[in-house]
């Protein structure tokens, strides 16, 4: 399952590179004892891979992740949708290993111009984890706001947490988060 899966991330950052410039977008994060980076990069119409790296030190305690995914993004009129899954690698304190998550967001244009509000979740079941890593999820809030063209700007709440076996359930990260998005 992990050489499968290192397969698919290589492929993902392959197809990330040969994919024209113009469809790819990057992202900058930060909160309290937190930060981090993601790019994505549309290949075909509805279909978007990514790649991000995330620090936080939120429980006293160092954790690195690094992760890949691959999006579906249909087409909706009223709702920005996207649906998936994610491979999440996790270097901390309590013990190293990763997962295969499945998830998504939902946004929704709001009556003020410019503005959406939304969240994303994703939950790795026992099962498709390795090393350490027992189980795991993430989710948050948002509401972001379009600065200019493929400009935004958000803000929002997010929460982490990881159980890992034998040293237990822990918060990996929660707080507030702000971040910047340029590109689509």
């Amino acid at each position: 399952m992990i050489r499968t899966i290192s397969l698919l991330a290589a492929a993902s950052g392959l197809a990330l590179t040969s994919v024209s410039a113009t469809a790819a977008s990057l992202s900058a994060h930060a909160g309290a004892d937190y930060f981090g980076i993601e790019a994505s990069q549309i290949l075909t119409p509805g279909i978007r891979v990514g790649a991000g790296y995330t620090q936080t030190d939120d429980s006293g305690r160092d954790a690195r992740l690094y992760n890949a995914s691959l999006m579906f993004s249909p087409a909706t009129p009223v709702v920005d949708v996207s649906v998936g899954g994610r491979y999440q690698y996790q270097r901390t304190d309590w013990g190293n290993g990763g997962g295969l998550g499945l998830g998504g967001s939902v946004f929704v244009n709001t009556p003020v111009p410019r503005v959406a509000v939304g969240g994303y979740a994703f939950f790795t079941p026992e099962g498709l984890t390795h090393g350490s890593v027992d189980e795991s999820q993430e989710y948050g809030v948002q509401a972001r706001l379009r600065l200019f063209s493929q400009t935004y700007a958000q803000a929002g709440y997010r929460y982490t947490r990881t159980d890992f076996g034998s040293q237990g359930d822990r918060r990996l990260h929660r707080g507030p988060v702000f971040s910047i998005s340029l590109g689509i």
